[in-house]
């Protein structure tokens, strides 16, 4: 945890992020997600991207990316003009990147 990496309390990451302590004990605790202007602060102050500051938030998201995705692709099955099958590359590669494979790019 990057915050107890830099001797930071919780109070004192709050204060850099402009939010109370108690916003960051429920970030921590996973009940409730970081908003964007504390996401791109926390890459700032801690100098990686947000992905390693909040991984369970990001899985979290992209999961339900993937599920959309996945729906998305199931109506355009059998569909073969050239616009459909730019949108289902674009879903297989989000459905490879879930998967943990390299994107085809």
């Amino acid at each position: 945890m990057y915050r107890k990496r830099w001797a930071l309390t919780q109070r004192e990451l709050g204060a850099l992020l402009g939010i109370s302590d108690e916003a960051i004990i429920r970030y921590e605790k996973l009940n409730r997600g970081p908003s964007k202007e504390s996401l791109i602060a926390a890459e700032f102050i801690f100098g990686v991207h947000a992905r390693r500051i909040f991984p369970s938030l990001y899985a979290a998201v992209e999961l339900k990316v993937a599920k959309r995705a996945a729906l998305l692709a199931e109506t355009l099955c059998g569909l073969t003009d050239a616009e459909s099958i730019i949108k289902r590359q674009l879903l297989d590669e989000i459905a490879s990147r879930v998967a943990g494979e390299q994107p085809n790019v």
